[in-house]
């Protein structure tokens, strides 16, 4: 019995060390982006206290590639959104508005994408590509929060927090 569980095993933990293949805008969408920041902006700040706050956001898309648009390889992307918010989290989910404009001098405007985040990790989901560059298509992102999580957790307590950075670890617009 030894003699057969062992290959099995040894199979195993070999599927489980070998390199991921990472995914290209081919798998995920028709354009994809790594590596960005998105800095957060909350008015008024997030308390223990939940209520409607506005999110505004700003940031840079990091590297990016694409087939159908080959000569956009970044961006800076804005997002709007009124919601409901709670410090640490939940934070949404909410609708938000995403302006891109790209390296190349294209733009793409996302509608209702669902915004929802806490005070470690955020996520853009569904949103429809209503204009520009992958009209038609849909949108997604996530990062991860930068902001020192002991700053924020005083903010909480104090006069509410105002401003959080993250990365965007991933973003995917087009056909996904």
């Amino acid at each position: 019995m030894r003699s057969i569980l062992w290959p099995a095993v040894a199979l195993a933990l070999g599927l489980g060390l070998a390199p991921a293949q990472s995914a290209t805008a081919a798998d995920i969408g028709d354009v994809v982006c790594n590596g960005g920041v998105l800095n957060l902006q909350f008015n008024p700040g997030l308390t223990f206290s939940r209520k409607t706050v506005r999110l505004s956001g700003s940031g840079e898309l990091g590297i990016c590639s694409s087939k159908k648009y080959p000569k956009i390889t970044g961006g800076t992307i804005r997002v709007e959104s009124s919601l409901t918010a709670v410090c640490p989290g939940p934070i949404g989910p909410g609708y938000a508005k995403v302006s891109i404009n790209w390296n190349d001098g294209s733009k793409t405007t996302i509608d209702q994408s669902t915004f929802r985040g806490d005070a470690s990790s955020f996520s853009l989901e569904g949103g429809g590509i209503a204009a520009g560059a992958f009209a038609g298509g849909t949108a997604r992102a996530n990062g991860r929060t930068t902001s020192n999580l002991i700053e924020i957790g005083a903010g909480c307590v104090l006069s509410g927090v105002t401003s959080v950075a993250t990365t965007i670890d991933q973003f995917a617009a087009g056909d996904i």
